[in-house]
């Protein structure tokens, strides 16, 4: 079909004094396993830094 989607590959959850982060990757039929799991790792860097 013709349809769009927006997907958050970045986002956080703030629960009282706790905070959860996560990243994601758009997994498709040749990736690497491996390689998308660094990639979502690099994504969360900038989201850590600015946490401390």
């Amino acid at each position: 079909g013709d349809g769009e989607l927006g997907i958050a590959l970045r986002t956080g959850q703030i629960t009282g004094k706790e905070i959860r982060i996560y990243a994601g990757c758009g997994i498709v039929a040749g990736s690497n396993p491996e390689k998308e799991l660094e990639e979502s790792a690099a994504k969360m860097i900038p989201m850590r830094s600015a946490l401390h």
